[in-house]
């Protein structure tokens, strides 16, 4: 082993320290999902490292099938984490976030009266122009 190889393997395994405290602590599941995934890409470069450094070609199947797993776990865990919703961020100081409490679409002024609504009395037109509509040949009149 030359010592090229040596300072790979030596920050290879630093990172993987790192990352996998990072794992261990999270805080949230968005951070243990990219440790995961960059634990694997270390592992990955650590095996290539060693492939490269023996120089053999056999454990390329074994890179190839990891990278794929990464990047299928990293595309699950997302679509798990957007579909689930993530939490709004908390705001400093246990503010609400801007738009909390206040009432959805637009704000009328006090005292402004709401016209009425007028009821639609037309029936959609068909396309011969007859009043009513068709589903499936049947004629519902007008």
């Amino acid at each position: 082993m030359n010592w090229v190889t040596g300072v790979v393997l030596a920050l290879l395994v630093a990172s993987g320290v790192m990352v996998f405290v990072r794992l261990a602590r999270g805080p949230s599941m968005l951070d243990r999902a990219v440790a995961v995934d960059a634990l694997l890409a270390v592992v990955v470069a650590g095996l290539g490292a060693r492939a490269a450094e023996a120089r053999t070609p056999y454990t390329l199947p074994v890179l190839l099938v990891l990278a794929f797993l990464g990047f299928t776990g990293s595309v699950a865990s997302a679509r798990f984490i957007a579909v689930r919703g993530a939490e709004p961020p908390e705001r400093p100081g246990g503010q609400e976030p801007a738009g909390s409490g206040e009432p959805e679409g637009p704000v009328e002024p006090e005292g402004a009266e709401r016209p009425e609504r007028t009821e639609r009395t037309e029936r959609p037109k068909r396309d011969d122009g007859r009043e009513g509509t068709a589903a499936d040949g049947e004629e519902t009149g007008g």
